[in-house]
């Protein structure tokens, strides 16, 4: 599956592109200019990384509160890529490393991995925030041998 320039307006969040094996998602592919109403979460609730999207007035506000502690149990490293500026083609590959997608992420897009492995091509100059769970503990990668 290759899909290029996804990153126009979506009508509603089924056209949301993801990569999956099966039943399993391994990724998924968010649009610069998403429209939704108020508060809608892009992952499911079982997912071990949450990406939600917001839409305020202005003068709205939230009120001043905190996450009390809670143990999680997690087993994958999920990883959120936003697009800041540029155009980058992403592979993603099943624990085998058999490839089940690309696609190609314009600015402002974003993207989350929630398994597998992944490939990065900067096809333009490109600036990127990469947000991961943490605490790092060193060596957290295992790449493709070629």
């Amino acid at each position: 599956m290759h899909n290029s320039a996804f990153c126009y307006p979506l009508i509603d969040m089924e056209e949301l592109q993801s990569i999956a094996k099966g039943s399993v998602v391994y990724a998924l592919f968010f649009p610069a200019d998403l429209l939704v109403k108020d508060v809608q979460f892009l992952t499911q609730s079982s997912d071990d990384f949450q990406v939600g999207l917001m839409e305020r007035p202005k003068d709205y506000e939230v009120k001043a509160h905190q996450h009390p502690p809670v143990e999680r149990k997690l087993t994958s490293t999920s990883e959120f890529l936003y697009i800041e500026k540029g155009k980058v083609e992403v592979t993603v590959f099943d624990e085998e490393w058999k490839e089940l997608g690309r696609s190609i992420l314009e600015s402002r897009c974003f993207l989350l991995f929630l398994r597998g492995g992944h490939a990065l091509k900067m096809l333009e100059p490109t600036r990127m925030i990469e947000v991961k769970q943490g605490p790092y503990e060193g060596e957290g990668k295992v790449f493709r041998s070629s």
